[in-house]
């Protein structure tokens, strides 16, 4: 949609409404805001958004949680703002009783195009903080359908917990015992029946990063007081993806904090989760570049697998697709960087923001998002076209 249009839909709509709540803090939304308080007079414009760690008072505008929204806003106009996640969010706020008529989806082009390409800057600039994460167990107990680290078809594999030290230390040799985040996931960690001693190893060695484990949830009401007692001596702190399962995510929310611990959700989940579906083209004929600057996992999910530091999850976690289903998706020597040979943090970094020969074999341009959710049925088509 052009802005011209947009705008006379907006008009439209504020004929009746002098309010509008945009669901989304984050580019899109804080973009829109800009877009507009320059070309309407006499508007009041309020956020909404899934994640707690948004919600507040940011330079004098109220960012309320959808809950809270729906309930003081139900009739005024709600416009989502959000590159990939507008269908799930819709949903949702017509779960939540607002009426279709109220809600607006469709975005001025301009700025939809102008924040992917402050994503696309994103992946090929250098961090500013370091975030990685390390996957300690392969497998899962949930094995959500297209799973982007395969955990449905993986075998019992946990990280080698020597490896691990030794790969962590070199990583804070580095980087100067500095990062931003550190995540332990799987799979499900909280598979791993040694998960306690893989925190202990992370803290020794980044003792200010904020270290999460990132979790279906469904396990932590089982955990023994053993476990909290030293995610609390660690500082170790908690990210469940809300799915639509039976678990009182509300109530492990208070555990959690109970232990003065963090508990946030992952990404936009909080809303629910949806499944992505992020296919494979097996004959590798895509061209890195292209994929690589257009995948929203690029340079984000920095993952240390086997002494090596990779720009995604998808690549380290690779071997479990070839293994289900005798493929030969090549990982190489190029793909990632071997730390040992890294002599700067500066040069790991720049490594993460340049393809990899590996994202040849992602078909990046045909990604779809918000898929119900479903378990997988182990089925290749849930990884390829």
């Amino acid at each position: 949609m052009n802005g011209d249009v947009f705008l006379k839909i907006l008009f439209s709509e504020l004929q009746h409404h002098k309010k509008i709540v945009i669901f989304g803090y984050a580019g899109v939304g804080k973009s829109l805001y800009k877009y507009i308080t320059a070309k309407v007079d006499d508007v009041n414009i309020f956020f909404c958004d899934n994640s707690s760690e948004r919600q507040g008072v940011h330079d004098s505008v109220s960012v309320l949680s959808v809950n809270e929204a729906v309930e003081k806003y139900a009739d005024r106009v709600f416009i989502i703002a959000s590159l990939y996640h507008s269908n799930a969010m819709h949903e949702q706020l017509i779960k939540a009783g607002i009426l279709d008529d109220y809600i607006v989806t469709e975005l001025p082009r301009e700025i939809l195009e102008a924040e992917e390409e402050v994503e696309k800057m994103k992946r090929i600039t250098n961090r500013e903080q370091f975030r990685f994460e390390i996957n300690i167990n392969k497998q899962c107990n949930l094995n959500c359908k297209g799973c982007d680290h395969f955990a449905p078809i993986a075998n019992a594999d946990f990280m080698d917990l020597d490896m691990l030290e030794r790969d962590v230390r070199r990583l804070s040799d580095l980087f100067d015992r500095k990062a931003w985040q550190i995540h332990l996931l799987g799979g499900e960690p909280l598979l791993n029946p040694n998960i306690t001693n893989y925190m202990k190893v992370v803290r020794k060695y980044f003792p200010t990063a904020e270290i999460f484990i990132d979790t279906n949830g469904t396990l932590l009401a089982n955990m023994d007081k053993g476990f909290w007692q030293d995610c609390q001596n660690y500082q170790i702190n908690i990210m469940p993806t809300r799915y639509p399962v039976k678990v009182d995510y509300e109530a492990l929310g208070e555990l959690v904090r109970s232990y003065g611990l963090k508990y946030e959700f992952l990404g936009s989940s909080e809303g629910g989760r949806t499944l992505w579906h992020f296919p494979l083209d097996l004959k590798g004929k895509q061209d890195p570049k292209e994929s690589f600057i257009h995948c929203r996992n690029a340079n984000q999910c920095l993952t240390l697998e086997n002494s090596r530091l990779y720009t995604c999850s998808i690549a380290p976690n690779i071997k479990a697709f070839n293994e289900y289903f005798k493929q030969h998706i090549q990982l190489t020597e190029e793909d990632g960087i071997d730390i040992y040979k890294a002599k700067s943090a500066d040069e790991v970094l720049t490594a993460m923001a340049c393809p990899m020969p590996f994202c040849r074999y992602c078909d990046v341009k045909h990604r779809t998002y918000d898929h119900p959710w479903e378990l997988s049925k182990k089925s290749i088509k849930e990884w390829i076209l």
